[in-house]
């Protein structure tokens, strides 16, 4: 996507996915996208920017919808995103798949889609859940919520914190007004 204001120009990776409704309290899930061997491998192998060309995204926004008007999103900045993924790469895929059988040898994880998700079961590893509330606690503040906002006031606040978010991730000039609202 390219967004364009006032002569600045970003370049925008999206990567969207559907609120899961057999999780109806907490079907929100966002995803970085699919990892393969060489992302397990090596933690250099990039998960964002992966084609070679001119078009090289400095924004990405990972987007959970549900209904036109009920979605969340994260605006983070490239360089955010590949950590964050790569931190989620190491908690959930790079490691031994534990084989609970006596005497069969634990196995490699296989490639997969990586998403997380800010209302997770908790782990049933320590290291897996300090991985876990490590990237949501790097993410959090880049989440626009918009899956509740029923109440005016809240809607309001929403807004408010929104067009931080964007004016924190786009760094645009001071007394522009950014949103991501669908009515305007």
């Amino acid at each position: 996507m390219l967004a364009v204001k006032d002569g600045q120009v970003w370049l925008v990776q999206v990567k969207g996915s559907r609120y899961d409704e057999h999780y109806p309290n907490n079907g929100w899930w966002f995803q970085y996208g699919y990892c393969k061997d060489e992302h397990i491998a090596d933690r250099g192998a990039k998960l964002f920017n992966r084609s070679a060309g001119s078009f090289r995204a400095n924004i990405v926004a990972l987007v959970c919808f549900r209904s036109p008007y009920e979605y969340q999103c994260i605006y983070i900045p490239v360089e955010l995103a590949e950590e964050a993924a790569q931190l989620n790469l190491d908690y959930a895929f790079r490691g031994k798949r534990v084989n609970r059988t006596p005497g069969k040898p634990d196995t490699p994880l296989k490639p997969g889609i990586v998403y997380f998700t800010f209302f997770p079961k908790k782990a049933r590893r320590e290291e897996r859940q300090m991985g876990i509330n490590q990237e949501q606690k790097m993410l959090k503040p880049f989440w626009i919520d918009r899956s509740r906002n029923v109440d005016p006031e809240k809607r309001k606040q929403d807004d408010f914190h929104s067009s931080e978010v964007l004016h924190n991730v786009f760094v645009v000039p001071e007394g522009t007004i950014l949103t991501d609202s669908l009515r305007g």
